[in-house]
């Protein structure tokens, strides 16, 4: 049907230790916390070059640990909802910041 959002099945294990598998990629998700952040904000908090950046983002979103929301030109990230046993293993790998974020856009 048009215009209505498939549910999507939640990622298995395997693909989440895939995600959470690089120090880099756990900086990322650790700077995303509950938020929705910019991808400059990012570049500047993993001290990273655009393309790796996304590189990394992108093999996130194919882990279905984060979507992005594009806004003209910019893209933004939050992490997805997952199931809690799950979100309890990302919290763990990568705890989500505390604090207040500057917006950069």
């Amino acid at each position: 049907m048009p215009g209505v959002k498939q549910a999507t099945s939640p990622p298995a294990v395997e693909t989440v230790c895939l995600g959470l598998s690089d120090p880099t990629r756990l900086k990322l998700l650790a700077r995303i916390g509950r938020e929705e952040v910019c991808v400059c904000d990012l570049q500047a908090y993993v001290e990273r070059d655009q393309p790796t950046v996304s590189r990394h983002l992108a093999m996130l979103r194919k882990c279905g640990l984060v979507e992005r929301r594009k806004e003209g030109r910019w893209c933004h990230y939050r992490r997805t909802s997952l199931p809690p046993a799950l979100a309890r293993l990302v919290d763990l790998a990568a705890p989500p910041r505390l604090g207040k974020s500057r917006s950069c856009c």
